[in-house]
C-alpha cells in the first residue's frame, strides 16, 4: 500500500510566526508553495523537509511529519490520527505529564498538549447577513491573504469605505461580486 507524507507544521508553528508566508520565508521555500502543501494539493518534498527542520528546530522530524496509507479515504485517515489521540487523551486521564507521554510514543511533549488541547476550530463569518464587509471577511470570499485585498484597495481595484475614527476599511459585497463577475484580476 502506497503512503502519503502530511505534516503538522501549521499547526505547530501556529503562533510562532505570524503568517504562512513569514513561516515560508523561514523554510526558504516560495509563499506559493507553502500554501498549495496547506491546501493538499501539492506533495512535501525534500526542500520543505529541510525548511521545515530549518524553521522549527525545536522539533524533531517526526514530530513535523506522520505518515497516512495514500488509498484510505479521508475519513479513514482522520481515523487513523484519531486512534494516536485517543490513546494520548488516555495517557493523559491516568495522570502523566506532556513529557512522560511524549517519551512513551517518542513525540515532543508540546506535540503531546497540542493533541490533548487541540487548536481552537476557525469560525466561519455569517457573510450573508452582513452588508459592509471586513478586509478579512473579503479575503475569505475571495480566497486570497488579507494583504492582497488592501493592495487591491489600493491600487483602486476594490473600492472600500473608510469607517470609524481610525479609518477601519469595509466593503460593500456588490462591489466585491462586481469584481468576480470582471475576473480581470491581476494580481
Amino acid at each position: 500500500m502506497a503512503m502519503k507524507l502530511e505534516t503538522r507544521i501549521f499547526e505547530l508553528c501556529n503562533g510562532k510566526y505570524a503568517n504562512l508566508s513569514k513561516l515560508a520565508k523561514a523554510m526558504g521555500i516560495v509563499s506559493s508553495e507553502i500554501y498549495r502543501v496547506k491546501q493538499g494539493k501539492r506533495r512535501i518534498n525534500e526542500k520543505f523537509i529541510i525548511g521545515a527542520l530549518a524553521a522549527c528546530p525545536e522539533y524533531k522530524l517526526d514530530d513535523l511529519f506522520y505518515v497516512v496509507p495514500e488509498g484510505l479515504p479521508v475519513s479513514e485517515a482522520e481515523n487513523v490520527n484519531a486512534s494516536r489521540r485517543d490513546e494520548v487523551v488516555k495517557l493523559r486521564n491516568a495522570g502523566l505529564s506532556y513529557a512522560e507521554i511524549g517519551r512513551r510514543l517518542g513525540i515532543s511533549r508540546e506535540w503531546a498538549r497540542q493533541i490533548v488541547k487541540g487548536n481552537p476550530p476557525l469560525k466561519k463569518p455569517a457573510l450573508q447577513s452582513k452588508v459592509m464587509l471586513r478586509t478579512s471577511d473579503v479575503a475569505q470570499l475571495l480566497r486570497l491573504h488579507v494583504n492582497t485585498v488592501r493592495r487591491w484597495n489600493r491600487k483602486g481595484i476594490l473600492k472600500s469605505y473608510r469607517i470609524t475614527p481610525r479609518g477601519d476599511r469595509r466593503f460593500r459585497r456588490e462591489d466585491v461580486y462586481a469584481l468576480l463577475k470582471e475576473g480581470e484580476i491581476e494580481r
